[in-house]
């Protein structure tokens, strides 16, 4: 492998965005307990339905655990949303976020500010790179669980640079 993939990145709201929901919904699987939450006040409620006219107070039960099925999801997902748009102010979008380069050795980072430095920010050998996603825009390099760097350049070359670099276990395509 002697491909060297280097991409400064330029952040803007629709990549933040992107990328937030990405990593709550699909890398971090954050629909899972809402959803779960959700099916289990709705059968309650469905069971209360089924007490009507038998027991007292089925039909306001069963009223009340459906609006709180819906309810607490969706004040979640409404909040997640709420906050993002607040960060993504906050950080005062578009701007440069980092440089990345992609090379035999692993994944160089210089941070904004930091790019005309000689050595790099952080530096992550190819062996301890939890994994990679590849979506329409980006590629998302996972780091660590909770750290990843977003790459919304030279894709291609980059997608088949990490092909050959980390174990085809850690490369989710999610294009398909």
């Amino acid at each position: 492998m002697t491909q060297t993939v280097c991409v400064s990145v330029q952040m803007d709201e629709k990549s933040f965005r992107d990328f937030a929901a990405f990593d709550l919904l699909h890398h971090h699987k954050g629909w899972q307990r809402p959803v779960v939450f959700t099916a289990i006040l709705l059968v309650c409620a469905g069971i209360c339905m089924s007490q009507i006219g038998r027991r007292d107070g089925a039909g306001l039960l069963s009223a009340v655990l459906t609006i709180i099925a819906i309810g607490l999801p969706a004040v979640y997902f409404g909040t997640f949303f709420s906050n993002l748009s607040k960060q993504i102010k906050k950080l005062g979008l578009p701007r440069p976020f980092y440089r990345l380069e992609l090379d035999a050795t692993g994944l160089s980072v210089w941070m904004a500010g930091e790019q005309n430095r000689a050595d790099p920010t952080n530096q992550y050998s190819w062996n301890t790179v939890y994994c990679a996603y590849r979506t329409e825009r980006a590629i998302y390099i996972y780091v660590q669980q909770n750290q990843a760097y977003l790459l919304n350049e030279s894709m291609d070359t980059a997608w088949s640079l990490l092909g050959s670099a980390l174990p085809a276990a850690s490369l989710h395509d999610c294009r398909k």
